[in-house]
């Protein structure tokens, strides 16, 4: 039977698949990768020496399954570009990038484009056998295999889960506590450092299932440190725990907010995000923040914005530095931007946390 183009092979690919491509294709022309799983999203990172000698680094968010905006292909590039990295975005199969999304510097990868860069390595054989062993791991598991296993050859193809199955068992046990979070995330750590190992761990979760009742977890000792000010003249808090939050704040969902701003205006809004950027201008703080939706994930940027002197003077004891995470409550004040460029939803601040 005719082998499949390759370019369908590729499509079909979930993203920790196409991660595992990536790595081998970035390392077959010598260069060290690595894999980091950003939330809900798989970025491959790669670092290295062209054929002239300069030193090159990359970083390549994954998509197979939903659509990257604009606002964030914005964050993305300037994080990127901060950190002196390549940006490049793979959508795949079911994964696009919006019409308006493209931003200079940043690299579009569909699947024609990749299987190239595949052919080019030399690596088209491995990422064959990854898609023949996946479509094989996700079949229906057929009847007991030839020989003399008998009875334990059922009972193992009886009692396999699929991958997506035992994603779902591993975040019932996360969702156990705590303590089994952090010692699943521990073993984690090292188990994502390869996404061809992660994806073997999944298919083969099933045997786990029946055992891990009996598994005994490490014991963890916690211990919390008293807080400490700053000086010994200092009062200041870690949180803006003397002004109150607002009780009527809600949660607009980011495309409604960046659709029409202005009819949201004097809503009390609370957001949770990263800060992108920071400025002084005249008597107002302003920060440039991507904010999250309820599953981590970056919705795009809003510019928040205080008058000078309500936090770090009085109310916050932290300094507010690019990639810090907070909350912010407010009202929603139209549009904004930070310097004068892209307008994006304002949000006049009355309570900042750093989480």
């Amino acid at each position: 039977m005719t082998a499949p183009p390759l370019a369908s092979v590729v499509s079909a690919r979930t993203d920790v698949e196409l991660a595992a491509v990536f790595e081998r294709v970035w390392e077959a022309r010598g260069y060290q990768t690595r894999v980091r799983f950003r939330g809900p999203d798989v970025h491959v990172e790669a670092a290295g020496e062209t054929p002239e000698g300069a030193t090159r680094e990359l970083r390549i968010w994954i998509t197979t399954t939903g659509t990257v905006t604009a606002d964030k292909t914005s964050a993305f590039v300037r994080r990127c570009e901060r950190a002196a990295i390549e940006p490049y975005v793979a959508a795949v199969g079911g994964g696009r990038v919006a019409p308006d999304a493209h931003r200079r510097g940043l690299v579009v990868l569909d699947a024609p484009t990749i299987a190239v860069e595949i052919r080019e390595t030399g690596v088209e054989s491995f990422v064959r056998d990854l898609a023949a062993e996946a479509d094989g791991a996700d079949g229906d598991g057929g009847g007991p295999s030839s020989g003399a296993e008998g009875d334990d050859s059922n009972d193992d193809e009886a009692d396999r889960l699929t991958r997506r199955e035992a994603l779902k068992k591993a975040g019932a046990y996360v969702a156990g506590g705590l303590v089994t979070y952090l010692a699943v995330e521990r073993v984690s750590d090292f188990v994502q450092q390869s996404p061809k190992l992660r994806a073997a761990v999944a298919r083969h979760a099933a045997w786990l299932d029946a055992r891990l009742p009996d598994v005994r977890l490490p014991t963890i000792e916690w211990s919390l440190p008293t807080p400490q000010p700053l000086s010994e003249e200092s009062t200041l808090p870690n949180r803006t725990t003397a002004v109150a939050t607002p009780a009527n704040a809600t949660t607009i969902p980011y495309a409604d907010l960046r659709t029409n701003p202005e009819s949201y205006a004097g809503t009390t809004v609370t957001y949770t995000g990263r800060v992108e950027e920071t400025m002084e201008r005249g008597e107002a703080r302003l920060a440039l923040v991507a904010v999250e939706d309820d599953r981590g994930r970056l919705s795009g940027d809003v510019v928040a914005r205080w008058p000078t002197g309500r936090f770090f003077d009085g109310d916050i004891g932290f300094r507010l530095l690019a990639d810090e995470r907070v909350r912010l409550w407010g009202v929603v004040a139209g549009e904004g931007s930070i310097s004068g460029g892209a307008q994006y939803p304002r949000i006049d601040v009355s309570v900042l946390e750093k989480t």
